[in-house]
């Protein structure tokens, strides 16, 4: 779960989101990918090393320059994912069934982010 958590993250900016764009139509290398974006090569640098980190891209080197790709299984991870949770057969494995469809109320009333939301069913 955590890899995924990790993906996600990544994931959610838009200039990673544009870095991956760009690095699925070919492979590029960091300085060239600062170019076609208009931003510095240090952003590019720390943007490469969440995707890196998260599995989401990986690099060679050829000659004086890493060219960077996407590693596609990470996505098939995410869609196996994705797919899990949109499916309704799997509520029962996870007991969501029990509790969409009792009628759920909060004891606390979720005034304070502190205080614990108790389930009680009516």
């Amino acid at each position: 779960m955590e890899s995924l958590i990790k993906i996600f993250k990544a994931l959610s900016d838009e200039t990673r989101l544009n870095i991956l764009i760009l690095v699925s139509k070919r492979n590029i290398c960091q300085k060239g990918i600062s170019k076609y974006l208009g931003i510095s090569d240090s952003a590019v640098s720390q943007h490469i090393k969440i995707l890196k980190e998260a599995g989401i891209i990986t690099g060679y080197k050829e000659g004086y320059y890493v060219l960077y790709h996407i590693n596609s299984g990470v996505f098939d991870k995410c869609m196996s994912f994705l797919n899990f949770i949109s499916d309704e057969s799997n509520n029962e494995f996870l007991n969501i069934t029990n509790f969409t469809e009792n009628k759920v109320t909060c004891s606390v009333g979720c005034k304070s982010m502190k205080k614990c939301c108790k389930r009680r069913e009516q």
